[in-house]
């Protein structure tokens, strides 16, 4: 159970530094074409699925914490 929970925390904080990389290149992206919609869209699409992988992180390190640690 231990060895699940940690490698969906791994995959979540992966999937978080991605979707924020993208959120972050898209409003740079929209900054440099002076693009005010872009930026926006990009903040829209985006921070929801950065906030719910961070929320996951967040909860499975949580549990991680408090579980009993097994030698591998």
């Amino acid at each position: 159970m231990q060895r699940i929970i940690k490698k969906l925390f791994i995959l979540s904080i992966i999937g978080f530094a991605i979707v924020g990389f993208l959120l972050v290149l898209g409003q740079v992206a929209g900054l440099v074409i002076m693009n005010g919609t872009m930026i926006i869209k990009s903040s829209e699409y985006l921070s929801t699925i950065a906030y719910l992988l961070s929320a996951v992180a967040a909860i499975l390190g949580f549990i991680l914490h408090y579980m009993k640690v097994k030698e591998e």
